[in-house]
């Protein structure tokens, strides 16, 4: 009989090959990190089953699963094979008939086997329990400046930084999903309260200073009011080295340029309804810069500038040349360190 584990235990031990044996579906919105997903069912079969199941009966719906399940045995074992050496730790939704039978097939070929008891969904209160009980020890450096100042830039160079928007894949405002698949909450957390375990030994870490929402996920409250009492740095840069790298970053390839021709329509009424058309015919005739000049002077510096005027500045740096900004946020973080430590 195969052994279960609880989640706490399961992410604990080494030597493990975790297996998801929920559908591509559920496995593409949140998953245990490092999981391969070897579903019993994909998506189509488990919409079929679940029909079944709530026409018919609870035996009828089991009995097609099992017809379906046998042409699955491949691909379970091909992701195994290599794996003697580990134990298998498989999960579902609630550790329930899927997990259950995949673990039972793989413990009667001889792996050395676990079930995770309450599967995901115990997985997701674990999440939840840590994350919103988190002892955050760094202090914050906020990083606050108008769109396409370089603040993504700036925090890629520091190992010591939580790039908030790369967790969401969302950069924040209306076309803040182009290019990118957004994630949603329990993906987000998920990544987040990892990234947090392996900054919290820092003194300080690097943040761009965020609304609470980024696109549709919502930063936990603990760290929000973390980054409002942090230290608050105004990135400025000039505005034609902003346009150039608005056009790097939204205008790349041709599946962004129809995002952004799709969403202007969309722009709030800052801009006229005549204006985005003309963006619009900008986008048509390939002048992406004049594009960039339009929606960062008269949409994205008007929109953010209001947010900026409410936030006390401790210090502004240039980044106009990346290098020598880089320079000012290392002085800065090791002046404040040097005075944390004198307090302390």
């Amino acid at each position: 009989m195969v052994q279960k584990i609880s989640i706490a235990k399961a992410l604990e031990m080494e030597n493990v090959l975790i297996l998801d044996a929920r559908t591509p579906k559920e496995y593409a919105e949140d998953h245990l990190l490092g999981a391969i997903n070897v579903p019993l069912l994909d998506d189509q079969e488990r919409h079929e089953v679940g029909i079944i199941y709530r026409q018919y009966s609870r035996e009828k719906a089991i009995e097609r699963g099992m017809e379906l399940f046998p042409n699955k045995i491949p691909s379970i074992y091909h992701a195994v094979k290599e794996h003697k050496n580990k134990t298998i730790i498989v999960y579902c939704a609630r550790g329930g008939m899927r997990s259950g039978i995949i673990a039972s097939l793989l413990e009667s070929i001889g792996f050395k086997v676990l079930q995770v008891e309450g599967g995901y969904k115990s997985f997701r209160h674990y999440i939840t329990d840590q994350l919103y009980n988190f002892q955050l020890k760094p202090k914050i450096i906020c990083l606050y400046g108008l769109t396409c100042s370089g603040k993504t830039k700036l925090l890629e160079q520091f190992q010591n930084s939580l790039n908030l928007e790369e967790l969401a894949q969302h950069r924040g405002s209306l076309y803040g999903g182009v290019g990118l698949k957004p994630n949603r909450q329990k993906r987000f957390e998920n990544l987040l309260l990892q990234r947090l375990k392996e900054l919290n030994h820092h003194n300080y870490i690097f943040v761009e200073g965020e609304s609470r929402k980024i696109g549709n996920t919502e930063i936990p409250l603990f760290l929000f009011k973390a980054m409002k009492k942090g230290f608050n740095v105004l990135i400025k840069k000039d505005f034609e080295l902003r346009v150039k790298e608005c056009v790097q970053e939204y205008f790349s390839s041709p599946e962004k340029i129809q995002q952004i021709r799709e969403i202007t329509p969309q722009l709030r009424d800052i801009i006229s309804n005549r204006r985005k058309q003309e963006i619009i015919t900008l986008i048509d005739v390939g002048k992406y810069e004049e594009v960039a000049r339009i929606l960062l002077k008269e949409y994205y510096d008007v929109l953010y500038a209001h947010t900026l005027k409410d936030v006390k500045f401790d210090l502004e740096v240039e980044n106009n040349k990346i290098d020598e900004a880089i320079t000012k946020l290392k002085e800065i973080e090791k002046r404040e360190t040097m005075l944390r430590t004198d307090i302390q």
